[in-house]
């Protein structure tokens, strides 16, 4: 059996809880770059599960992200 998300790339973010929503939504707007799921929406913690091929972009969009709104990546 494989672990969970084994196909998959996970980073663990915090966020402002009120960006959750603004950050779900710019996701889905890079259509299968990455998919966000809220972990603690009251810690503002998300997880971005990143296809391996795109961990390079999303790496760009999280840095650009990061001069607009506060990000700290917890895990990569």
């Amino acid at each position: 059996m494989h672990p969970p998300h084994a196909d998959s790339l996970q980073w663990i973010l915090e966020v402002d809880t009120k960006d959750i929503a603004y950050i779900v939504g710019l996701f889905e707007a890079y259509d299968g770059l990455a998919v966000v799921r809220t972990l603690d929406p009251a810690r503002g913690h998300i997880e971005l599960m990143i296809a391996p091929d795109f961990e390079e972009d999303v790496a760009g969009v999280v840095d650009a992200l990061s001069k607009e709104i506060p990000v700290q990546i917890l895990s990569q």
